[in-house]
């Protein structure tokens, strides 16, 4: 009977770790998807995992982002950044890592006035971009003269014993970082969460 109490209490002790943890984690995920939402730069860089700026300094990161979000020919504003879905947490080593998916609307809208003229290259652009973002997923609002970009990217979350959350775009387009930033066994295991 001793057995069994001892049994169910460590049991009960994991899963009220694990809830303390999904909670801290949630947390995390919901302020990177606001600061992100916000162009709270600065805020951002303080959620995203270190190693990243060993790749790329913090200060060139946040200029680049900034000539991103405001070129001379339009600006960016993201919207409805929300998770979708965070997978099951995998430990490697002495690392806790979690692939998140989340919702984002970004919205190109473009500096120079709409032309009726414009309306064919409008339609290609919509067409070409839909191969990478999926049919619908695009399209073109002559109102506001935008570029309206729904999308579901995902992220890693990395922690360790001494660390809280921090997160990094698991952008798939570009192998190299990710080979940077994390091993063979991470990645593979990334992989198996669809």
């Amino acid at each position: 009977m001793k057995r069994l109490f001892l049994a169910l209490l460590i049991n009960g002790l994991a899963v009220i770790c694990n809830a303390q943890e999904d909670t801290s984690l949630v947390n995390r995920v919901n302020a990177i998807l606001s600061f992100t939402q916000i162009k709270d730069l600065e805020k951002v860089m303080e959620y995203t995992y270190p190693k990243l700026f060993t790749i790329v300094p913090r200060e060139t990161m946040i200029a680049t982002m900034k000539i991103a979000f405001d070129s001379e020919d339009f600006t960016i504003e993201l919207d409805s950044l929300k998770i979708l879905k965070i997978f099951p947490i995998f430990k490697i080593n002495d690392t806790s890592y979690v692939k998140v998916r989340h919702t984002m609307l970004m919205k190109i809208k473009y500096i120079e006035p709409y032309d009726s003229l414009q309306k064919e290259l409008k339609e290609y652009m919509v067409s070409f971009m839909s191969q990478k973002y999926g049919e619908g997923n695009v399209r073109f609002d002559p109102v506001a003269n935008s570029m309206n970009i729904f999308m579901t990217p995902d992220m890693v979350g990395i922690k360790d014993n001494k660390t809280k959350w921090t997160f990094v775009n698991l952008n798939e387009d570009k192998p190299q970082m990710l080979d940077m930033l994390f091993g063979k066994q991470v990645l593979d295991k990334l992989k198996e969460y669809k």
